[in-house]
Parts: C-alpha cells; structure tokens; sequence
C-alpha cells in the first residue's frame, strides 16, 4: 500500500516513533492518580494553564495529558484499562509512527487553543483537553475497529462505533454554556481525527449507505419479499476475499479508507 506521506518524512517519522505511547501515558495517569490521593491537589501543578507557563512552568506544556480523566478509586482502573486497549489496538492497526503522529498533533493543538484564548484573558486552564484527546482515540479505534463490541456497565454489549458516537455527543453537549475555550479544544481534538481518520471514516458511511441500499422489494406471488442486490459488502483489496467467499474473515477500513482482512490489514 503507498503512503500519503513521502518516503524521506516517512523514515523520520520511523525514527521519532515512540512505541507503546499510550501504555507510557497509561503508567504516567495512575502514577499521577496515586500522587493525587497522597497529596491532594496535586493535580493543579499539572494542568494545562498558559498563563503560568509563561511565568516560567514550561512542564504544563505537556503534563496535562497525564491528568486522569476520573479520580474516582472505583473507575479509575477501568478508564485506564480502556485507554490500554485503545492504544494498543491502534498501534496494532497503523503503526507506531503515525499514532506517535497522531497523538502529538492532537497535543498540539489542544495547546496552541489554550495558548490562543490565554490571549484574550480567558481562564484556559478550564479547558477538558486530556478528556478530549482520550476522546480522539476512541474516534479513531472506532474507525479502524467499528464493529468491535465492548461491554458497557459490564453487562450491556455495545458496537464501539456507536460507543465513539455517543461519546461525542455527549461531549458536544457536555461544552454547551462552557467557556467557549471548552468548545473550541473539543474542535481542536475532532479536527485531529478528520485529519488523520476522515477517510477511513468516510469509507464507513459508504458501506452503511452501501447495506441500506442491499435490499430490494419484489413482488412474488402477491407477497413482498426482500431480495440482496449486492453480492458482497467487504472486499479485502489485498486478498480479493469477501464475506461471502469466507463468512469467518473480519474486515476492517484502514485510515487511507480502502477495505481488509484483518490478516493483511496494513500495519502503518
């Protein structure tokens, strides 16, 4: 599969790779999780505030991705396993350098939003961004996994991309009569995924369209029956195998939004 990027910035991106990010964010969130029940408020010397990192405390520049999203004793386990999972599942399907990639430029922009409406005396600092940029990644597994199933409260199973879905809309109205610094960060967060995942998201909204259309009604013997008229939704364009032709096989939409079995799923 050709890359969209050229082969010189593709071997520095190689290089500057770091793999297994998200389980070093992971480690840092419950190391900060722990140091929080310790001594509390200590969260406030981590948060994302421009502010103060004028005056001098450049580490807030990137500390906020290590605030946990939940202090609670009882969810903080789980929302950690989680963001393992996501993490690990997206590494597995694009590679270390383009998650690295995504996962700074997400970082960036949260932070350069921050330092935006810091100019216009905003309090930045109330800004959700490590909540936001967790939320990226969900988008972007949901992307490449959509029908991936989780257990939502243990017990109700739930297709991921749906998950991803709600997810956002409750964030989106979650920011509704927020600064507006709130709303714009969420932006930021969504605008690294389109980038990044837009065309795979693309390619998804194709095949649902593409399933909708996959019935016809015919009359037969004054009844009405549904009848396929496509033989296959999922093509692998590696292999050529469909649904039909190995109904065991998963298919997932890589983020160039071109179809595969999970066997030949490009790794980056």
């Amino acid at each position: 599969m050709s890359s969209p990027f050229p082969e010189q910035f593709r071997r520095l991106l190689d290089r500057c790779a770091v793999p297994g990010l998200i389980r070093y964010v992971v480690l840092f969130n419950a190391l900060v999780f722990i140091l929080q029940l310790l001594a509390p408020g200590y969260i406030k010397v981590l948060e994302l505030d421009p502010r103060l990192i004028e005056h001098g405390e450049i580490w807030r520049l990137f500390t906020w991705i290590f605030i946990p999203e939940t202090l609670s004793p009882f969810w903080i386990f789980f929302a950690l396993l989680f963001l393992l999972y996501l993490g690990d599942g997206l590494e597995t399907a694009i590679g270390p350098a383009k998650l690295t990639l995504f996962y700074l430029c997400g970082v960036l922009l949260c932070t350069t939003v921050s330092f935006v409406f810091s100019l216009t005396g905003a309090d930045a600092s109330l800004t959700r961004a490590n909540t936001f940029l967790n939320l990226s990644l969900l988008l972007a597994f949901a992307t490449v996994y959509p029908d991936f199933k989780v257990l939502v409260f243990f017990f109700l199973p739930m297709r991921i991309a749906w998950l991803a879905l709600f997810s956002a809309a409750l964030m989106i109205l979650s920011s509704l009569g927020q600064p507006p610094v709130v709303a714009v960060t969420l932006g930021a967060a969504f605008l690294n995924y389109f980038l990044f995942f837009g065309a795979g998201l693309r390619q998804q909204i194709l095949v649902i369209k593409a399933g909708s259309r996959s019935f016809r009604v015919t009359p037969q013997s004054n009844s009405r029956r549904e009848e396929p008229i496509s033989a296959t939704l999922h093509h692998c364009e590696q292999c050529g195998r469909t649904e039909v032709s190995h109904p065991d096989l998963e298919f997932r939409v890589a983020a160039n939004g071109t179809e595969y079995c999970r066997e030949h799923l490009p790794r980056a």
